[in-house]
């Protein structure tokens, strides 16, 4: 029986399903560069429902004359352990750009070898270009902690690509993924209406900020909400869990060799709601020729809850031990408003109220009418599993 991937596999076109939609209409957005119109889009969704899968599909089907980039927030949070500034964000999307040029050989080489001398320089804080020379008439700091410098010569980098490619590209295209962690700069909303300020001069730069992350989230808003960067004015759609008739299909094509009752099915799509990451890990667990029932799939979702709940160990490992309180405590006794987690906890109202940021930030919890949740029910089941079934939360 194949076993269904729990990341995104090298393999992207043989495990993208039924997304076909997203896809086309990401496709139009992104095809508009041709016509020096650049669209800036949100994308959200729940984690684990596909949405860097897509994101990953549709690089792969850009034509050439689009550059990607692809910028992993979460991959420099966890570098930084948790400490990430506006210069490591520029010189993170700096490098993204430096990589996917790299890969461009018919773009010319004189400026591909520019941008990786202007990145060694940048990365040893070495900010005097002199010994590189000028690229591309982009203006470009010169003292070694200048980041308006910085940041000028990174957002305008992008269109100058385009203009001085001569017809070789028509746009630029940067994903910035996890972009919620953007949260945990000092000034969230100063970054954001520093991009949106080069965003809306350039024609040819398309953004894409996507992150697990509700659609009125408070980091939606600070971006794209009526007060926000982008007052409203970004393309924002939420990639949505398959529907019951589609995870059954899913299924039926990718192990068609696991047989659910009908009680069996829909007590499987209670248990993982149609999020993908959720459907594959489960169904990993599932053995070929066996019929199983509503009670077979309760008794072995209870029974492989570490192996289906896989992607929020790995994050519950990464978590200091103020989160863990908050969300234990969140887990223990339900939904709270802010005066009942301080009463439950023995945190101090400042050490609380930075942590509670931190895991919204994080997409981890919500808040719904002033109360704080956990924000993915299958967190919530796992600390419940591990305390039913070892006496204590997990440490």
């Amino acid at each position: 029986m194949p076993i269904l991937p729990m990341g995104i596999p090298q393999e992207v076109d043989k495990f993208f399903y039924n997304r076909e939609k997203d896809l086309k209409r990401l496709k139009n957005y992104i095809n508009a560069l041709n016509l020096d119109v650049a669209e800036q889009i949100l994308v959200t969704g729940f984690r684990g429902v596909g949405k860097t899968y897509l994101l990953k599909k549709l690089a792969l089907d850009l034509p050439d004359n689009i550059l990607v980039a692809y910028v992993d927030i979460s991959r420099l949070y966890g570098v930084q352990k948790g400490i990430i500034t506006e210069e490591l964000i520029m010189k993170e999307i700096l490098t993204a750009l430096n990589q996917s040029l790299m890969r461009k050989e018919s773009y010319p080489s004189k400026i591909r070898r520019s941008l990786t001398t202007a990145l060694h320089m940048i990365n040893w804080k070495k900010y005097d270009f002199r010994e590189a020379g000028g690229i591309l008439g982009v203006d470009i700091p010169q003292v070694s902690d200048d980041y308006e410098k910085l940041s000028h010569f990174v957002m305008e980098f992008p269109q100058k690509l385009v203009e001085s490619s001569s017809g070789k590209l028509n746009g630029v295209l940067l994903i910035i993924d996890e972009f919620q962690l953007i949260g945990e700069l000092q000034n969230p909303t100063a970054f954001f209406w520093m991009i949106r300020s080069y965003t809306q001069q350039q024609d040819n730069v398309t953004y894409i900020f996507t992150g697990s992350t509700s659609q009125t989230s408070d980091i939606v808003e600070m971006i794209n909400g009526t007060k926000g960067a982008y007052g409203g004015r970004m393309i924002q759609f939420n990639v949505a869990p398959f529907s019951y008739q589609e995870t059954q299909s899913y299924l039926a094509e990718k192990v068609p060799e696991i047989n659910f009752t009908d009680d069996g099915f829909s007590r499987f799509y209670q248990c993982t709601r149609g999020i993908p990451a959720y459907i594959n890990s489960f169904c990993n667990t599932l053995s070929a020729g066996e019929i199983y029932d509503e009670n077979k799939v309760k008794k072995t979702f209870f029974e492989k809850m570490d192996q289906i709940t896989i992607m929020w160990i790995r994050i519950w490992g990464t978590l200091s031990q103020y989160e863990k309180e908050i969300l234990i405590n969140l887990a223990q006794f339900g939904p709270q408003k802010w005066t009942e987690l301080m009463e439950n906890t023995a945190l101090s109202r400042g050490t609380l109220s930075k942590y509670l940021d931190v895991l919204k930030n994080k997409g981890i919890i919500t808040v719904e009418e002033k109360n704080y949740r956990i924000g993915d029910l299958m967190l919530d089941a796992w600390l419940e599993h591990r305390n039913n079934v070892d006496g204590y939360y997990p440490p």
